[in-house]
């Protein structure tokens, strides 16, 4: 009786587990439908509050920006990777008066030509969005 018991419960467990770990499809009201299993949208209380995007923003520029541009943002010759380049000033009016957009596709695309890698495969576009925030802070 003990061994039916067992393989009673593993088969239910077995059987759960499959369960919950298959996507669920959800009608929507324009009649597509949606996967019930999709990470919901945060919550305002669970996004970022301001005061951690000025956080997270500096430390994407410190790691990915500040070798180059430096920690101010007016840059000045480097070497990098074997390879001596010139950054640009991101603090100068020229700069200031670019759009955000701008500035977002310099960081997305970059200019391998001047030295300046594309960080489209290396931060994501909310990311990218943050960096061009402290750039913005770096200009005032």
């Amino acid at each position: 009786m003990k061994p039916i018991k067992i393989v009673l419960i593993l088969v239910t467990a077995t059987m759960f587990a499959i369960g919950c770990s298959q996507a669920v499809t959800i009608p929507n009201s324009n009649g597509s439908t949606a996967n019930a299993n999709k990470t919901a949208e945060p919550s305002p209380a669970q996004k970022a509050s301001p005061l951690d995007e000025v956080t997270i923003a500096k430390n994407l520029y410190t790691t990915h920006c500040m070798t180059c541009h430096q920690e101010s943002g007016k840059g000045g010759k480097t070497t990098v990777d074997g390879k001596q380049i010139d950054p640009d000033d991101i603090t100068t009016p020229r700069q200031q008066a670019k759009s955000d957009e701008k500035i977002y596709g310099y960081i997305h695309d970059g200019f391998p030509d001047d030295g300046m890698p594309a960080f489209k495969d290396k931060l994501s576009d909310d990311e990218i969005k943050l960096v061009v925030k402290h750039v913005r802070t770096l200009q005032q």
